[in-house]
């Protein structure tokens, strides 16, 4: 009885289903966006002073995700303006809504600048 060795035209094929197999699992869609939040949710600082507001998210699993592309804005930049780190800055007395936007999710804090004593 004599057996033939296996197909050498098959290996090809073989090759390139385990290629698009593994891409595939190395490009596998990110986690969505469900929640947002900023820390701290409010905020007092002086005028011509700074504060550092940060932004986490959270799939819908409830795991935290990172390394996301967010936009940070301020319902009036007069008052106090926002970076796109985060980082306040205090210009007038007021107060100034701010907004961390993520793949549709948003997120706001209060920041409230008050002058300095004996001003």
């Amino acid at each position: 009885m004599t057996r033939n060795p296996p197909s050498i035209c098959a290996l090809p094929a073989v090759l390139a289903a385990l290629a698009v197999l593994a891409c595939s699992e190395a490009s596998a869609p990110p986690s969505t966006i469900a929640a947002v939040a900023i820390m701290p949710e409010s905020v007092e600082v002086v005028v011509r002073g700074t504060v550092q507001l940060t932004a986490a998210m959270w799939d819908v699993s409830g795991s935290a995700v990172r390394g996301r592309a967010m936009s940070w804005a301020s319902s009036d930049p007069a008052v106090g303006s926002v970076s796109s780190t985060g980082l306040v800055t205090a210009f007038l007395r007021g107060s100034t809504t701010i907004t961390v936007t993520c793949e549709g999710r948003r997120a706001t804090a209060v920041v409230v600048v008050f002058l300095p004593m004996g001003v």
